[in-house]
C-alpha cells in the first residue's frame, strides 16, 4: 500500500489512540514522512493493525535455534515412522538435504537418541527419550507407586496389566507387567494410541478429567469415532458412573479389557491401569468379576499412594 493511500488510515488510528491516551500526541500525517510509523511507540494492538494494513511495520523476528530445530525435526520424524529410515528418507521427510542432517544424525547417535543399523544404514529411535521422560518427577513418582502394585495384580489375576497416560490427544503406555504364563497378550511400553472408544484406557483417561479437559477429549473421541459429541459424552458418563471400564457392549471395543483410573488430589485421572482379558483359555464370568475387583483395589491403592482419592 502506498503512503498516500495509507494516510487516512494512519491518521484515524493515531487520533483514536491519542483520544484514549495510548500515544502522547496527535500527528498530522499529511506533513510527515512514512517513517513516522516507526518513530512512535505503538501498543501491541496498534502495531498489529498497522502490520495487517501493510503500513511499513514488520513483526519483530523471533529468536531461533536452527540446529536444535533440525535435531527435533529428525527425532519427531523417527518417532512417527513405523520402521527405520535412511538418511535420504529422513532428509526428504524433514525437507532438508542429506548433507544438512548428516552431522546432526552423528551427534544424535553418539548421544544415544538414535541407533543406526550397520547392515541397512537405517536409523531408528532408541528408548532414551522415554527413559528421560520417566525420570520427570511426577512420572517417576507415579511409576514408583504403581509398579509394585501392578506386579501383585498380575500375579493374582494371571493376566498382564499396563499403565497409560494422556499424551496430547493420544495416550501412551508407560509401564507393563507380565504374568508367569507361557502365552498371553500385552502391549509395548512406549506405544502410543489414538483416543477412541476402541480402547478401554482411552475411555477411562477421558472420562475422569476435569470438565473443560473432559469436553475437549470427548470431542477428540467423537471425531475419531465419527459420532456426535453427545454420544461420546454419554459413553464417558457411563464409565464415570461405573468407576471404570468393565464391559465391551458399546460396539466399539476391539479387545475386552478392564480399566480403572489412577486419581490424583484434584480428582482427575493421571493414568489408567488396564488389564486385557485375553488368555489361552476362556475366562469364566465369576473369574472376570474377581479380576474387576482386584483391579479396582489396585487402582485405589496407587491413587492413595500418590495422595489422590479413590
Amino acid at each position: 500500500m502506498g503512503f498516500a493511500r495509507a494516510q487516512p488510515i494512519l491518521q484515524t488510528l493515531v487520533d483514536e489512540l491519542v483520544e484514549v491516551g495510548q500515544v502522547p500526541a496527535a500527528i498530522d500525517f499529511s506533513r510527515r514522512e512514512q517513517s513516522a510509523t516507526r518513530e512512535l511507540h505503538f501498543p501491541p494492538c496498534a502495531r498489529k493493525a498497522l502490520i495487517q494494513q501493510g503500513l511499513g511495520m514488520t513483526e519483530k523476528p523471533q529468536p531461533g535455534a536452527p540446529a536444535l530445530e533440525k535435531g527435533l525435526d529428525l527425532l519427531e520424524a523417527l518417532a512417527g515412522a513405523a520402521r527405520g529410515m535412511s538418511q535420504k528418507q529422513l532428509a526428504e521427510r524433514v525437507g532438508r538435504s542429506v548433507s544438512e542432517i548428516f552431522r546432526m544424525l552423528v551427534a544424535l547417535e553418539r548421544r544415544g537418541y538414535v541407533a543406526r543399523d550397520p547392515a541397512t544404514g537405517e536409523y531408528t529411535l532408541t528408548l532414551k527419550l522415554f527413559r528421560i521422560a520417566s525420570q520427570f518427577p511426577p512420572t517417576e513418582r507415579l511409576l514408583k507407586a504403581a509398579l509394585p502394585v501392578m506386579e501383585q495384580l498380575a500375579s493374582r489375576v494371571q493376566l498382564s496389566c499396563h499403565l497409560t497416560v494422556l499424551h496430547r490427544e493420544q495416550f501412551m503406555v508407560i509401564a507393563r507387567i507380565e504374568p508367569e504364563w507361557l502365552m498371553g497378550w500385552s502391549v509395548k511400553v512406549g506405544a502410543v494410541f489414538p483416543l477412541t472408544q476402541q480402547y478401554a484406557s482411552a475411555k477411562v483417561l477421558a472420562a475422569f478429567q476435569l470438565e473443560g479437559r473432559r469436553q475437549e477429549l470427548a470431542q477428540v473421541i467423537a471425531t475419531n469415532d465419527r459420532i456426535s459429541i453427545k454420544k461420546a459424552l454419554a459413553a464417558l458418563d457411563r464409565i464415570s458412573a461405573e468407576g471404570g471400564n468393565f464391559s465391551n457392549d458399546d460396539g466399539y471395543t476391539r479387545i475386552l479389557a478392564y480399566s480403572c483410573p489412577i486419581i490424583e488430589v484434584s480428582g482427575r485421572a493421571v493414568a489408567a491401569m488396564t488389564v486385557p482379558l485375553v488368555r489361552q483359555d476362556q475366562i469364566p464370568a465369576t473369574e472376570a468379576s474377581t479380576i474387576a475387583a482386584e483391579l479396582r483395589s489396585a487402582a485405589r491403592i496407587v491413587s492413595e499412594k500418590i495422595g489422590g482419592v479413590s
